[in-house]
């Protein structure tokens, strides 16, 4: 399994990419949301085959974002 992304490299990443400065809080808190998107993603990935409809992913994270 992948390594998550830590705070401090999502902090670089938004001043780098998007020019952005977050808190170490706020890089933290987004951390953790990454993760949580991401652990969804796979799981959701790992029950679909290359036949399943392209809306049911969008479907699967929408319903974890009302979480």
């Amino acid at each position: 399994m992948p390594k998550p992304i830590d705070a401090q490299t999502l902090k670089t990443m938004a001043d780098e990419l998007r020019d952005l400065a977050i808190t170490d809080a706020r890089a933290a808190q987004l951390a953790l949301d990454v993760a949580r998107v991401n652990n969804a993603a796979r799981a959701e990935g790992a029950r679909n085959d290359f036949n399943a409809q392209p809306s049911d992913f969008a479907v699967t994270l929408a319903a974890l974002a009302r979480k």
